[in-house]
């Protein structure tokens, strides 16, 4: 089983802030995740999903970006 991630913890991994990860599923541009005790519970297996659509709004530096 994969270990499951908080959306504070996704923004963690990333290097950005909470908010930022909570937008993409509150305006809908990702799928809601299960929530458990009121938090959204994210398997890592979507955290490209999460890192595309934030490079998409300009959150996260593009791949060239990064590695220049």
């Amino acid at each position: 089983m994969s270990r499951l991630l908080t959306t504070r913890e996704v923004a963690d991994v990333l290097g950005t802030e909470t908010w930022r990860v909570q937008r993409l599923f509150e305006e809908g541009h990702l799928p809601e995740p299960p929530r458990f005790a009121g938090r959204r519970v994210i398997t890592p297996d979507l955290i490209p999903s999460i890192v595309d659509a934030m490079r998409a709004r300009g959150w996260l530096p593009t791949e060239a970006e990064a590695s220049a």
